[in-house]
């Protein structure tokens, strides 16, 4: 079972998914759902296994009760705008809009609703070694916002951090506050097709296998060539792009402690 409202193009089957996958097998849900619409039981089981449809009203009240996100809700309504259509142009005109969503969702950058700030020099300067990011992020935590502590916790000279940290400090990605470094609110992510992406993966990659050269028990290192099917290959990529995104969450509201790097990749040869 899915229970996720994107991997659907008919909203009827995306709710029988909800329902079967429920606890008890959704035992009540139709009753539940009824009173959020305000009508008989009976009206919502003519709908889900045949005609009419729910009207947008309607949809707006399940959006609710689902707990849909904004962006689910949006999709959700379009399903039902796409079952309701009177004729083959207006479902092609509503498939449209529903391919338009799907394929935001295929950008991590929409994922992640992230947002760049440096100019493409900057963006050169930044990516061009793995100090930059380091010492950024470093500065998130309150043991190293000094450059004492940055220099004893990466192993670097005392001109580098300094030559690091002016650059952080130009660029708005970190503030100086009595000899103190603390990080800025500017959120960094590389587009797709951006210059730099090539260096930034080369960057941590490199400091993977130095990592595993270091053998340390609580690294973690996987990697792996399998043969799939074609059409389980964007299923697979759905997942770990569901694990960066629940990964986001947890560091979003986790205190500043320790420095992680995170590497995922898949491909295909």
């Amino acid at each position: 079972m899915n229970n996720n409202v994107f991997d659907f193009s008919d909203y009827k089957e995306y709710l029988h998914d909800k329902i079967i996958s429920s606890p008890a097998k959704g035992r009540g849900l139709k009753l539940q759902m009824a009173k959020a619409l305000g009508v008989q039981t009976a009206y919502i089981s003519q709908v889900l296994n045949k005609e009419p449809h729910f009207n947008l009203e309607q949809a707006m009240k399940l959006n609710k009760f689902w707990g849909h996100s904004k962006e689910e809700s949006r999709y959700f309504c379009i399903l039902i705008n796409y079952a309701r259509a009177g004729s083959f142009e207006l479902q092609e005109f509503i498939k449209e809009e529903m391919n338009d969503v799907l394929e935001k969702r295929k950008s991590l950058k929409n994922r992640l609703d992230i947002k760049n700030s440096l100019t493409e020099a900057n963006q050169h300067i930044y990516y061009s070694s793995w100090t930059y990011a380091a010492i950024h992020i470093l500065t998130s935590i309150p043991e190293f916002q000094t450059v004492d502590k940055i220099v004893e916790r990466l192993r670097l000279s005392r001109d580098r951090v300094h030559e690091n940290l002016h650059f952080l400090v130009e660029t708005g990605l970190v503030l100086e506050q009595g000899g103190r470094y603390v990080i800025g609110t500017t959120r960094i992510h590389l587009d797709a097709d951006s210059l730099q992406v090539r260096r930034h993966h080369y960057n941590w990659r490199s400091q993977s296998v130095i990592s595993v050269d270091r053998g340390f028990k609580e690294d973690l290192h996987y990697s792996n060539v399998v043969s799939i099917a074609k059409a389980d290959v964007p299923k697979v990529k759905e997942i770990l792009i569901k694990a960066i995104e629940e990964c986001r969450a947890i560091i979003r509201e986790s205190p500043e402690e320790e420095i992680q790097v995170i590497t995922v990749d898949s491909f295909i040869l």
